[in-house]
């Protein structure tokens, strides 16, 4: 800011830095985090969900399931759960061969 601006234009330029680093740490806060899970494979898709389950502690509600291949050709099933601290976790779980 050049130190002839007014004022109010610059407590307006702070109010928005302010804004952006808000909106930033909240963004960071509630996004979701990925959790590989190593145990064991899964043969299908509710032996994925009850995998995920399983590594969320037994509780969580299911928001979906797809399925991805990664570059190596093997093929994920991503299981997103919203576990009881409202936390989105995604769970990657390897389909078996």
């Amino acid at each position: 800011m050049n130190p002839s601006t007014p004022a109010t234009a610059r407590s307006s330029h702070y109010s928005r830095i302010g804004l952006l680093i808000w909106l930033w740490v909240a963004i960071l806060c509630c996004s979701a985090y990925t959790t590989d899970v190593h145990a064991a494979d899964a043969a299908n898709r509710q032996q994925a969900i009850d995998m995920a389950l399983e590594q969320n502690g037994g509780r969580g509600k299911v928001l979906g399931v797809t399925t991805q291949t990664r570059e190596d050709g093997q093929i994920v099933f991503a299981v997103k759960v919203l576990a009881d601290d409202g936390r989105v976790r995604v769970f990657r779980i390897n389909k078996a061969r």
